[in-house]
């Protein structure tokens, strides 16, 4: 199949050399002289952003970057591009794949980049063309790696036919790897990519809470964790609190988690902000549940 990745920064790259070794024919879009340069000398085909209506090409895989400005999500690279596809999509005599790997909030898709496409395109999203949001799960040292072996692939999908056409862009690494499959609508995909860095940040910051704490007190940190993490039901269990909407409850939790930032704040003079804020994050939730009547 004939792709076009529009963004060949460290996404773009990873996943269009993968889809080559997958057996598709790719082009790789950018603005960056220098980084089409360089791919082009590896033998790769390149074009620029306004190049796009000598590209042949079925599916555009869009791995343009999210910046942070004022901390909010920069979206001018697709203030940039969008219309250069959607008059690429205009000339299109077939139907169309256009897939976002890029990092959005939710409901971005449905928002603003469809409306975009369909600005300038005079086309109908889900009739003359397919729209999926395809997030990428890629570690910056191995995004190659990551795209060919897959643990997971999440799929938003506008419409049945858009899913189909991209499950079928990843048959070979699917029935070689055997990823678990999410196909779920194009908000939910959005949001699974922003859950899934928050919980590693969070994970991250636990840890460091941990660490410290156990330091101040003479232990070694690390290695509480490295037990915690073969003993912890939240750990080896991947469903374990999962299910949102309920707080924890029972005896050990409750009683634990409020003993310890007891002991750290009034007898070590340590602020523990994760484990307060989970503290109160859970407390909002009992009293949701007890307005509700679901307290037992």
């Amino acid at each position: 199949m004939n792709i076009a990745i529009i963004g060949s920064g460290i996404v773009g790259e990873a996943t269009g050399r993968g889809l080559i070794e997958s057996g598709h024919s790719v082009t790789f879009v950018d603005v960056n002289a220098t980084t089409l340069g360089r791919l082009e000398k590896e033998g790769y085909k390149v074009a620029g952003i306004n190049q796009l209506d000598r590209v042949k090409y079925k599916v555009s895989i869009i791995c343009l970057p999210t910046p942070l400005k004022d901390e909010k999500v920069d979206l001018g690279a697709f203030d940039a591009a969008l219309p250069h596809l959607g008059r690429r999509l205009a000339a299109a005599d077939s139907y169309h794949l256009v897939v976002i790997r890029s990092t959005i909030l939710p409901g971005t898709t449905e928002r603003f980049i469809i409306p975009e496409l369909e600005r300038y395109s005079g086309k109908t999203a889900g009739k003359d063309f397919g729209v999926c949001v395809n997030p990428e799960f890629l570690r910056q040292k191995t995004s190659r790696a990551d795209f060919l072996k897959p643990w997971s692939i999440v799929i938003g999908a506008l419409d049945k036919q858009s899913a189909d056409a991209l499950l079928e862009l990843y048959r070979p690494i699917i029935e070689k790897e055997k990823p678990a499959i999410t196909v779920t609508n194009l908000p939910t995909a959005e949001m699974i990519k922003y859950a899934q860095n928050c919980y590693n940040a969070v994970k991250i910051s636990f840890t460091n809470e941990m660490w410290r704490l156990s330091r101040k007190i003479g232990v070694d940190g690390n290695e509480v964790m490295a037990a915690v993490s073969r003993s912890a039901e939240g750990m080896w269990n991947p469903q374990y609190g999962t299910r949102g909407g309920f707080p924890y409850d029972g005896h050990c939790l409750p009683k634990d988690t409020q003993s310890l930032l007891s002991y750290a704040q009034n007898k070590l003079k340590i602020d523990m902000p994760l484990l307060e804020a989970t503290i109160k994050v859970n407390n909002s939730m009992r009293t949701k549940h007890s307005d509700e009547g679901n307290i037992q």
